[in-house]
């Protein structure tokens, strides 16, 4: 009867805890946006790319090498504070700021060098960004 007793002891604490452990919850936490921020807020926050935006010009106008490469590497930091999801996009953006400033360019040359931007920066997306849906007409 004591043996019975153990057995029926060891599979109701089987029971427990198998039962326990199906309603664990799991937590996650968006390490890349834990504020839950829109593009657009990431964007202005990050200085709506400005380094991007000052590479791209620098590049349509053939600027001085070490300008564009600090360029480079400060808007890959911007870039990197983006959700990988709103990188495209703040490219976007930042092409169409420059625009706005002025002729630094064509704009399907802008777009084509934005485009690369995070293959350069050895970021998502690596295949980089497809604007031409942008600049070509149908």
């Amino acid at each position: 009867m004591a043996k019975l007793a153990l057995l029926l002891a060891t599979f109701t604490l089987l029971f427990l805890i198998a039962n326990a452990s199906i309603y664990r919850t799991t937590v996650e936490v968006d390490e890349e946006n834990p504020r839950g921020q829109s593009c657009q807020e990431q964007f202005q926050q990050q200085q709506q790319l400005r380094h991007c935006q000052m590479f791209l010009r620098q590049q349509s106008q053939g600027g001085a090498w070490d300008n564009q490469q600090q360029h480079l590497r400060e808007c890959c930091r911007q870039l990197q504070q983006l959700e990988t999801r709103c990188r495209c996009p703040g490219l976007e953006q930042a092409v169409r700021r420059q625009q706005q400033q002025g002729p630094f360019g064509e704009q399907q040359e802008m777009f084509e060098t934005a485009s690369e931007i995070p293959r350069m920066c050895q970021m998502q997306p690596l295949r980089g960004c497809d604007f031409r849906s942008l600049y070509t007409s149908f």
